[in-house]
């Protein structure tokens, strides 16, 4: 009986093969750590065999052990945006991957910034250049490395080549070709005059065909069957870029709720339905079967905070649920410290506390750090929500590492001033994916049906109205501490010699 939904879930440190019923309840869950290399000159690669294998194996393990392979109705795939893959016609790499958080291209921006050609290709592609962008990648590796250009046939994101070895089909959909920065967005497909203008007219040749969300994109290969452990011939469903994803999962739909994604980095989006005004936000995607844009901002600014302090601050001394205690114990009101949330950068800025007294501890100091994230999400979430003005969404969907703590839920309810959400299980990108893939299997008609199947509200956390004069006022600090320190680690000019 084939009546599970696979779901491969591609992120920045592991890879999770992921099993879901028509309900989407987790049924079974693989993960396998995946090695990111951070090169001594600051480039960001994953080696592409390796990143294949460990997702094979994960498959192979979970069909091996958790769930005959038989059961398995469709599968899907989502991962990080932005990013790319240079693969051959076999969908061998042609060299490693560079991941979203390589910013190599950004002296490209920055230039383009500065000539005005910035803004012509913002306006065709529905959102700002930056570094990590694929369209911007693309540009460098074809200024910096074209025999290697030459020899590749598919420019493809990271779950897009993880499915073409899994089905040996190169396919993309809306949201990571839109979200890449590869479309005319008004358009919704490629345009060979952006290319053209962007100095790479060889890469509108090596793009992949654009399939829908929903859509199958191709089947399990005999050769990905016998590494896989898979059936050959299962359908593989194109599914969506992860912020996609987790909205979906979020059960998020329309704009009455804006979706808050705290993993290492804070991301905010929320669904709009027409063009935004004024300069675009960093994503813009084409999402949902085309239904709507999903409008997304962020900074690798969230929950990745934490996991520095426990593991390096705190040297592996307290673990997750103990610094929640210590939070849930520590006065709201209380006179403490700030917390700057940029360990993981971005550039220039740097994680710091400010304004430690003698009255500090432990507690204060991990409360500062969840309300520096939650404050930071929620400068995001107005920059997001400014496109949809006059409206404003009246609830926040959290998804992400910072979900899991109730004492952080309630953070994020008060600093916000909205009701926050939390829905059913923890893999929700994933979820994502297999409502992608319920859809393509027949099992739901549409994705918003199969989003009210398979999305459930678990808890919810109220705003406390005593709170809300304080934490504006602490909203307001933090956000004078940060412009006012913004400057300090930015690398002095050098001052050309007398």
């Amino acid at each position: 009986m084939r009546d599970l939904f696979l779901s491969i879930d591609a992120g920045g440190t592991a890879v999770k093969a992921a099993v879901f019923d028509a309900e989407g309840r987790l049924v079974a869950l693989k993960a396998i750590d995946i090695v990111t290399l951070h090169r001594p000159n600051g480039w960001v690669e994953r080696e592409a065999e390796p990143f294949w294998q460990k997702t094979a194996r994960a498959i192979r393990e979970l069909t091996a052990t958790e769930v005959p392979a038989e059961r398995i109705a469709v599968v899907g795939c989502t991962g990080f945006g932005n990013g790319v893959f240079l693969v051959d016609g076999e969908g061998r790499a042609t060299r490693d991957g560079i991941v979203s958080v390589d910013h190599r291209a950004q002296p490209l921006v920055d230039a383009m910034v500065r000539d005005g050609t910035a803004a012509g290709i913002e306006a065709v592609t529905g959102q700002q250049v930056w570094g990590g962008q694929t369209v911007m990648q693309l540009v460098w590796l074809a200024r910096n490395e074209p025999g290697i250009v030459r020899r590749t046939r598919f420019a493809l994101s990271c779950k897009d080549f993880l499915r073409m070895r899994l089905t040996g089909v190169a396919a993309t959909e809306p949201t990571d070709a839109s979200g890449g920065g590869l479309f005319d967005l008004e358009k919704g497909g490629y345009d060979a005059a952006l290319f053209q203008r962007l100095g790479i007219p060889e890469f509108f040749e090596r793009m992949p065909p654009v399939v829908e969300n929903s859509a199958v994109a191709g089947s399990v290969s005999r050769m990905a069957a016998a590494e896989t452990g898979l059936v050959e011939g299962t359908p593989v469903v194109a599914g969506m870029m992860d912020v996609g994803a987790c909205v979906l999962g979020s059960g998020a739909l329309g704009n009455g709720a804006l979706t808050m994604i705290a993993g290492t980095w804070s991301i905010n989006a929320v669904e709009h339905a027409g063009k935004v005004e004024g300069r675009p936000p960093i994503l813009n995607m084409l999402h949902r079967d085309r239904a709507c844009r999903l409008l997304a901002t962020g900074s690798p600014t969230s929950a990745g905070n934490l996991t520095w302090y426990l593991s390096h601050a705190a040297g592996g001394s307290v673990t997750f649920d103990e610094a929640n205690e210590l939070v849930a114990a520590s006065a709201v009101d209380g006179r403490r410290c700030h917390f700057l949330p940029y360990v993981n950068g971005p550039h220039p800025r740097r994680g710091a506390f400010v304004g430690l007294v003698n009255s500090d501890d432990r507690g204060s100091m991990l409360r500062a750090i969840y309300e520096g994230v939650a404050f930071q999400h929620r400068r995001h979430g107005e920059e997001v929500t400014a496109y949809l003005a006059p409206r404003r969404p009246g609830v926040i969907r959290l998804a992400g590492g910072a979900s899991k703590s109730r004492a952080w839920t309630q953070i994020f309810a008060d600093v916000c001033g909205l009701p926050v959400e939390v829905c059913e299980g923890d893999e929700i990108g994933a979820l994502g994916t297999a409502i992608c893939a319920s859809v393509a299997a027949g099992v739901h008609p549409d994705l918003p049906a199969a989003v009210r199947a398979m999305c459930r509200v678990t808890r919810s956390s109220e705003p406390d109205p005593a709170r809300r004069a304080f934490y504006e006022d602490r909203y307001r600090e933090f956000l004078t501490v940060d412009k006012t320190l913004a400057g300090l680690f930015e690398e002095p000019e050098r001052q050309a010699p007398q």
